[in-house]
């Protein structure tokens, strides 16, 4: 009887006035939705952060981006997009850029306040077919001009390899754009870099109005992930991945030379110390050290949590952040190590220097402060 009653019910519905007017459900696309304001914004997810002038500009999810210092209010600036945002890039106290998911990029010219799309991720989807088929164009026409079978083999194996790619492109036209990029990086206005999922590389020499896909500046055929670009002396550029991936450009992203990794696992950031040396540090605690940018040794944090950021302190010393908020602090010249565990035990992904012994840390819960002993003397 029930069943019977609950079916006459539903069948009085469909055929009174509920549907004399149709509801139009509303299709969202976190993409071009702007992010929401929201007044606890700051104990969001927060990813990357950088220092411009006194303040810092910080991004994460939901498209939120915050401007502020230590000693003020952090402000929530206006952002046309709702995904989830990566990484962020200052090139002055105008102008910055952000990265994020499904292929968006962003640029501000106003010190942070206010963000435009520059790139989304069907912009990316056709630049990056467009870019397939030209190297097919060009496979192909060098099959036909091979000097022998073997150089041909050789061509024909990198066709299949490029049509298999091609295959996975047409998939995303269909599903819609899906990539995130995962770090950007300026040198100035005008030449700038993004990375991210599956090998993808973008340069810009006009300041983003337009793009190349440089997907092929490295040797990375398989199409790892690439992490992060780290900016470091004389406009050189080292670029870190999935793994092990390890390049570097002396030419603002121009060419990259491949680097000897010394750890096959996920990178997932770098930095130089006061001292030019290059430190990468990544997976399960992982952690090198170089000299001469080439030649690595590793060092025992005695942590297993994966390390998401890092920061030459202004005492010299660095701090490595990640998970379960463990801070692993390296004295350089000793390479004595102190491991601190944030309270809130919550995965950290990026750190800056705040005031004296203080960090800014910005992850799962947020943004949030710890208050670092002093430096041994």
């Amino acid at each position: 009887m029930k069943r019977i009653a609950l079916a006459g019910m539903v069948s009085a519905l469909l055929s009174g006035a509920v549907l004399s007017q149709p509801v139009v459900a509303e299709t969202y696309d976190p993409l071009f939705t702007p992010s929401p304001t929201a007044p606890r914004a700051t104990q969001g997810l927060l990813v990357g952060a950088e220092k411009f002038g006194q303040k810092f500009v910080v991004v994460g999810d939901y498209g939120t981006i915050l401007t502020g210092s230590n000693n003020t209010e952090w402000q929530q600036s206006n952002v046309p997009t709702s995904v989830l945002l990566t990484s962020v890039s200052v090139v002055d106290e105008q102008y910055m850029w952000a990265a994020g998911h499904q292929g968006a990029l962003l640029r501000s010219t106003d010190g942070g306040q206010e963000w435009s799309m520059m790139m989304d991720g069907h912009q990316l989807l056709e630049l990056e077919y467009a870019w397939l088929q030209q190297k097919e164009e060009e496979l192909i026409a060098a099959i036909e001009n091979a000097e022998d079978d073997y150089e041909a083999e050789e061509l024909e194996y990198a066709l299949d390899e490029l049509s298999f790619q091609m295959g996975g492109a047409e998939i995303q036209y269909e599903v819609g754009p899906t990539k995130p990029f995962l770090d950007v990086h300026f040198f100035n206005r005008e030449v700038g870099l993004a990375v991210g999922a599956y090998g993808t590389i973008l340069r810009t020499t006009d300041g983003g109005q337009t793009w190349r896909v440089e997907n092929d500046a490295i040797d990375n055929v398989i199409g790892y992930h690439i992490n992060k670009l780290v900016p470091g002396p004389d406009q050189s550029l080292i670029l870190i991945g999935e793994a092990g991936l390890l390049a570097r450009s002396d030419d603002m992203g121009a060419s990259f030379e491949m680097l000897d990794s010394p750890y096959h696992g996920s990178l997932f950031g770098a930095l130089f110390d006061d001292s030019g040396n290059l430190w990468v540090y990544g997976l399960r605690g992982n952690v090198f050290v170089s000299e001469d940018g080439y030649s690595f040794e590793a060092i025992d944090v005695d942590t297993r949590y994966n390390l998401n950021g890092g920061l030459a302190l202004s005492d010299g010393r660095i701090v490595l952040v990640g998970h379960a908020g463990v801070m692993a602090v390296i004295e350089p010249d000793t390479m004595d190590i102190d491991i601190f565990s944030h309270p809130s035990g919550s995965p950290i992904s990026d750190i800056q220097q705040g005031i004296g012994n203080e960090v800014i840390l910005l992850g799962r819960a947020g943004l949030q402060t710890f208050a670092l002993p002093a430096a041994s003397q």
